[in-house]
């Protein structure tokens, strides 16, 4: 009976382990060949005649790797049908960019000066995420959904932005997502910015500086696709959420509050009589009216013509 029951528990964990076609790349090849893959696509966008450019740069690097155009679709369109072991597979490829980059000693952009910000001082990065998303357009994983809650560190007068790399990665169709971010103050008020994007690049959101304290900071990133066969795969790279503390800004709207209450408190003393007159002294008997005049109406004169 012992023996029974261990065949079908052997025999239930195998049929749950999902086996790759046969034309479908294992991770391994899959990770080498999307890295020159992107790259290759990056090297056309920055050339002249991007287009012409990309896609033989492309093709190049399916050469390199012999794999026919048919077998890397079919291969994609596998992984995007079983995303975490394409997130997986991104990520690797996500660290190895970035310790190229360390290595050469490139400058990052201000998405990555951002992204490595620690989380407290004047400028801090408070993402609580991931550095790391892939979005596609046939399901559900198409959006992320981000909130931090205030704490301590949270003054009156700073300033927020909301920082990432997109890169879009399909064939046809249109290219489009969006972001937001919102902030919510200490009297219940919020400021609110969003941004539609179409393309790869740098984006960057951001909130100016108000003279309330934040209780909380929330927005999301969203992809925009309409269902297709094909693959279409949306990555974010390193999101930050930077709370900068604008001190002069503060100073300046400290002072703009206080100019204010002190021209209104001039305005109200100018105004104001040095003397109210009594308006509650009864008037004498030979002053009063009598009570039929109280509510009489002048008669209208006759207008000859």
């Amino acid at each position: 009976m012992k023996k029974a029951v261990y065949f079908l528990c052997v025999l239930a964990f195998v049929s749950c382990k999902v086996d790759k076609p046969r034309d479908v790349l294992d991770e391994d090849e899959m990770e080498q060949i999307l890295y020159d893959f992107h790259l290759a696509r990056a090297m056309g966008i920055e050339s002249d005649s991007a287009v012409v450019m990309t896609r033989a740069y492309v093709l190049a690097c399916l050469k390199k790797h012999d794999i026919s155009e048919q077998q890397f679709d079919n291969s994609m369109l596998w992984y995007c049908q079983h995303m975490d072991d394409l997130q997986k597979i991104y990520q690797r490829i996500d660290e190895r960019y970035s310790q190229q980059l360390s290595s050469l000693g490139a400058a990052t952009n201000d998405v990555n000066r951002y992204s490595l910000l620690s989380a407290t001082g004047d400028t801090a990065n408070i993402w609580n995420g991931r550095q790391f998303y892939l979005f596609s357009g046939n399901g559900f994983t198409n959006r992320v959904y981000y909130e931090v809650e205030a704490d301590t560190s949270f003054k009156a007068g700073d300033k927020f932005l909301l920082n990432f790399r997109a890169e879009f990665l399909q064939r046809e169709g249109q290219r489009h997502g969006v972001a937001s971010l919102a902030v919510e103050y200490e009297n219940d008020s919020v400021a609110h910015t969003e941004r539609h994007f179409y393309g790869n690049g740098d984006y960057t959101l951001p909130l100016p500086s108000v003279a309330k304290r934040a209780k909380r900071v929330y927005g999301f990133i969203y992809m925009i696709s309409e269902w297709s066969d094909s693959p279409r795969l949306l990555f974010v790279y390193r999101p930050s959420l930077v709370r900068m503390r604008d001190v002069e800004s503060l100073k300046a709207m400290n002072e703009a509050v206080a100019q204010r209450s002190d021209s209104i408190k001039n305005d109200t003393t100018h105004t104001m009589p040095d003397k109210i007159p009594d308006t509650t002294k009864a008037l004498s008997p030979n002053n009063s009216l009598a009570p039929g005049m109280m509510h009489s109406r002048p008669k209208p004169r006759k207008i000859s013509h």
